[in-house]
């Protein structure tokens, strides 16, 4: 019996684990070695956690704010800015493009303080798995300090790896929530509640700053920048195509990569409805649609007047602050006027590329890509306030993108014909005047030849397409109807060297060696502001504008004021005598109203206009100018090609038909705001009769008989008519129909008695005898305005233009007198 019991095994009672001694050693050496671990990882992980506190939370709601460029009325023209955007609160983001974020970028947004600790375990088991870096698990907190801290190019300069950073991201994550959380908590004792509005605001910091590619820099710029919508607005599958970009914003932007974006939008598509977010039908029903961009991006305002006034504020107030946002620059610019300017200026230049004769590059063919200029006709134009030296309009090119050259601040090309008012300028401050004589032409060879460039006998007529002479006609008529033929004469004879320096005093640069007579036809190159400028003399009575001015004020963005123009500084300087100034306007206020475009100034508002104009056509057409003003403003207007040749626009290239138009709607758009007033007849000019034929005072006989072209009847017309003198010249008495015979001088001739020693003649019967047989008018050499006896008012005179020879003229029919019978 003992000995079976010793056989027997004893069955033993098993203990439970906690109660065995290897579990609580095998427990202590993991705590142990967690413990070592941990302190170990702590120990390596501190560094990382010392760089994030080195950062100061408070700059992350801090986004780069743009400086804005607005107009002389308030309107927005561009914004000074390196990324385009402009923050919105989260309640304008759609829910559906959050969801589609968090669809993509991290699902557990509202669970995790920061780290997404599930996904950064998952993200480490696929990497691992795969074998390569395939998983981010960047939370929008994580992204959000990569983001405001610019944690890319920090690892860049300091040598981190792609893990170091990530370490630095999810310690200022940390931190992000936990300092939003201590900010919260007194108006938000409840933690679910306090945790949810700091979500939120972590969300709206993050949709604020990301990039979105092609530029846009946050949500309100993208969904602008891409489909021309406010963010409200947006579709869904448009939410998804905006957040597909946000994997790789440079290679996934709709705009340039519109397929590759697609396959990612529709990924971030099924992502939503594996989410819940959407349903399977919407999803299949958005993935069916296109892609299609309509753009209307926050405007940088990339243009060349965007980059002279960027330029000129950054001059005046410094990069570095400007740099910082912000500021309110107020321009002098008005945006109808530019706006209005721009848009006929295009227009009028896709009408001469489809002239028949223009033979050149058209704006459509040219290839943006071939790192070429373009050679297609290019335009500008610039108008100013001539009364305080502000400009308006300022039209550089006809597309910055395409071409950054800016012709106001760096082209010069021919100004042809409108180089004519300076050259009668100096023909009047030289003792002519606008009724001195001129010979309207054809011009001989000796004339023309000179240098061998100005072309063959005959060329220089009249600025129309069939050109006539005249013959014997007024300085107005030669300026008034751009007489080129007499106006080259008139040159000559002056001098070019006279004309040379007139220019300069206007401000306009001739800088030939050799003095040529081409340069009387414009042959030299100009700025457009040079030219703007010198015109500004005639309505400011002999003084041109000298500076002009872009900037009225800039201001910060704490609201202090950084810089004002002076308006009471206008600088300007004397181009002429005040009388003529007024005598040369005068003649171009006639171009606008009997000359060479009134047929086209009938368009202007201002009409009849109370300023005055003159269209410039260069020898062979290559430019065309057109440059006029009133008593506020003066415009010029350019079009042309860049490149140094002359080559024609075309055939019948004349700026009356080219550059008018532009000026036109330039002027008329600032009719309200600058309409014109007459310019007044200074003192130091009077206004006189004179004859059309001598240029000199009238006399009783100033008039010429014409022959009417079918009867063969002959009429007569006085040749008088008022024209504008420097007070004090004298111009002497008619030589042509008057003798020049002063009646003063009549009085110490004896009487005709005494004077004929020859028996008079005795009538036999009544008879008529003279031109006014009833003697109602007093025959007399007395120039009219001398002496009031048998002075016949200029109200009483045939007031006649110009005309070309053999127009038909008026019949005027008179009484056959009686004949009558003379005896001895």
């Amino acid at each position: 019996m003992r000995k079976l019991m010793f056989g027997r095994k004893k069955k033993r009672k098993k203990r439970s684990l906690f109660k065995r001694k290897g579990f609580w050693v095998f427990t202590t050496l993991c705590l142990m070695i967690v413990g070592i671990g941990s302190y170990h990882v702590d120990k390596e992980l501190q560094p990382y956690r010392d760089i994030a506190e080195e950062y100061d939370l408070a700059l992350i709601p801090v986004v780069e704010q743009p400086s804005f460029i607005l107009d002389r009325k308030g309107r927005e023209l561009g914004r000074i800015f390196v990324q385009n955007r402009h923050n919105i609160p989260l309640e304008e983001v759609p829910p559906v493009f959050l969801n589609a974020v968090l669809a993509q970028e991290d699902q557990r947004f509202y669970d995790h303080e920061g780290v997404d600790w599930v996904g950064v375990g998952r993200a480490a088991y696929l990497n691992y798995k795969s074998g390569r870096r395939t998983q981010g698990a960047g939370t929008l907190t994580m992204q959000l300090a990569r983001n405001a801290f610019n944690l890319l190019n920090d690892a860049e300069d300091k040598g981190w790896s792609g893990y170091e950073r990530k370490i630095v991201e999810a310690f200022l994550a940390l931190r992000i929530e936990e300092d939003l959380h201590m900010q919260l908590k007194g108006d938000f004792p409840d933690f679910l509640e306090r945790k949810k509005k700091v979500k939120n605001q972590i969300a709206e910091y993050y949709l604020n700053r990301v990039p979105f590619g092609a530029g846009f820099y946050g949500v309100r710029s993208a969904a602008l920048g891409y489909y021309g919508k406010e963010p409200v607005d947006l579709e869904a599958h448009e939410c998804a195509s905006i957040v597909a970009c946000l994997k790789n914003p440079s290679k996934l932007n709709p705009l340039k990569f519109p397929e590759v974006n697609r396959k990612n939008r529709d990924h971030v598509l099924r992502r939503m409805a594996q989410e819940g977010m959407i349903t399977d039908a919407d999803r299949d029903r958005l993935i069916a649609l296109p892609v299609t961009m309509k753009p209307n991006p926050i405007r940088r305002g990339k243009s060349h007047l965007y980059e002279l006034i960027a330029g000129q504020a950054n001059q005046l107030v410094g990069e570095e602050a400007l740099s910082q946002g912000g500021y309110i620059i107020r321009t002098t610019i008005d945006l109808a006027y530019q706006n209005k300017v721009e848009e006929s200026l295009r227009a009028q230049l896709e009408e001469a590329e489809s002239r028949p004769g223009y033979q050149h590059q058209r704006y459509q063919d040219f290839d943006p890509g071939s790192k070429k200029s373009p050679d297609y006709i290019q335009g500008s134009a610039l108008m100013v306030d001539h009364t305080t030296g502000e400009v308006l309009v300022h039209v550089g090119g006809r597309d910055y993108a395409h071409s950054q050259y800016d012709f106001v601040e760096l082209g010069r090309r021919p100004l042809g014909t409108a180089l004519f008012p300076f050259i009668y300028a100096a023909a009047f401050e030289n003792g002519l005047n606008p009724a001195s004589q001129l010979l309207d032409e054809q011009l001989n060879a000796r004339q023309l030849m000179v240098g061998g460039m100005e072309g063959v006998v005959g060329e220089w007529g009249m600025e129309v397409r069939e050109p006539r002479y005249e013959g014997e006609i007024t300085a107005r008529r030669g300026l008034n109807s751009s007489k080129i033929s007499a106006t080259v004469g008139m040159g000559v004879k002056l001098g070019l060297g006279k004309v040379v320096a007139m220019a300069k005093d206007f401000g306009i640069d001739i800088s030939s060696e050799k003095l040529l007579n081409r340069l009387l036809v414009g042959w030299d190159l100009v700025s457009l502001p040079e030219v703007v400028m010198a015109y500004t003399t005639f309505p400011r009575g002999g003084s041109r504008v000298a500076k002009t001015h872009y900037i009225l004020s800039i201001q910060d963005g704490n609201g202090e004021s950084r810089y004002r123009s002076d308006l009471s500084s206008l600088e300007s300087e004397p181009s002429c005598s005040e009388a003529t100034a007024f005598q040369v306007h005068s003649i171009l206020n006639d171009v606008m109203k009997t000359g060479n475009l009134a047929s086209v100034s009938d368009e202007l508002i201002d009409a009849p206009f109370s300023g005055g104009g003159k269209s410039g056509t260069p020898y062979g057409f290559s430019d065309a100018w057109m440059v006029g003003y009133n008593s506020r403003i003066t415009c010029g207007v350019w079009m042309g090609f860049y490149k140094g040749n002359r080559t024609p626009i075309h055939g019948e290239a004349f700026a009356k038909d080219l550059a008018f138009p532009v000026w036109k709607e330039a002027m008329n758009a600032a009719y309200s705001d600058f309409r014109g007033r007459e310019i007044v007849q200074p003192a130091s000019v009077v206004r006189l009769p004179t004859c059309r034929v001598s240029g000199m005072k009238p006399t009783r006989y100033c008039s010429e008989a014409v022959e009417d072209p079918e009867t063969g009847e002959l009429t007569f017309r006085s040749t008088s008519y008022p024209e504008f003198f420097h007070k004090g010249r004298s111009h002497g008495i008619c030589t042509i129909h008057g003798s020049g015979v002063n009646p003063e001088e009549l009085a110490s001739i004896p009487t005709r008695r005494e004077a004929l020693a020859m028996i008079p003649i005795k009538p036999q019967a009544p008879f008529l005898l003279g031109f006014d047989p009833y003697q109602s008018e007093t025959p007399t050499l007395d120039p009219e305005g001398q002496n009031d006896q048998g002075y016949v008012g200029v109200e009483n005179l045939f007031i006649v233009r110009d005309k070309v020879r053999g127009e038909r003229e008026a019949l005027l029919r008179l009484p056959k007198p009686l004949r009558f019978e003379l005896k001895r």
